[in-house]
């Protein structure tokens, strides 16, 4: 069985415009996050940038955002979503239903944002140079 990279992002904060979470790899606390909405997947539509992914686990593979400029962690097969990726950011208005890092200091946004990513960043790549699967799991 091939060694993994678990990376969690448990929701804790579920508001009308956004959800904020925290981020954990192997169980050590990394940052916040901030995504859209969460919905009722069974009783709800998703808005195109106004909804959260649905929980569930997705392996990360490493590729080039045009928008970044740089190699970015995208989440595969996310039902009904495409080209999902953990980046950074701000507001709400910076996620289109993507995870946003950062530090929760004030209600409904992160900052500090390229610093979390950046040690994000820092264990993704470590985990890739032994060869090991990154995978999220969003609950």
């Amino acid at each position: 069985m091939k060694k993994e990279l678990i990376i969690e992002v448990k929701r804790k904060y579920k508001k009308a415009n956004y959800t904020i979470g925290a981020l954990y790899i192997n169980g050590q606390w990394i940052c916040d996050t901030l995504e859209p909405r969460c919905i009722d997947w069974n009783k709800e539509k998703k808005v195109p940038g106004e909804t959260a992914i649905p929980e569930g686990r997705y392996l990360i593979e490493m590729r080039r955002s045009p928008k970044f400029e740089r190699r970015m962690p995208y989440l595969k097969n996310v039902p009904e979503f495409t080209n999902i990726m953990v980046h950074t950011g701000n507001t709400v208005k910076n996620t289109q239903g993507c995870i946003i890092v950062g530090y929760n200091t004030i209600r409904g946004i992160v900052l500090k944002s390229r610093q979390a990513f950046d040690k994000i960043m820092e264990r993704i790549d470590y985990a890739l140079k032994a060869k090991h699967q990154i995978v999220i799991v969003v609950s």
